[in-house]
């Protein structure tokens, strides 16, 4: 067993479920403030 190896896989398995978790927060907010913002938009044109 080579223990740089396995350590090596650990720190990149980490660090792509790190980014993975990142990139969905980010697309979670810009489809949030997308929505709110069409609403608005959509709110708007009542007024």
């Amino acid at each position: 067993m080579n223990y740089y190896d396995e350590i090596k896989a650990q720190i990149i398995n980490n660090e792509i479920t790190r980014k993975v978790k990142e990139y969905s927060q980010n697309r979670s907010n810009l489809e949030t403030y997308y929505n709110v913002g069409k609403l608005l938009a959509e709110a708007g044109k009542h007024y």
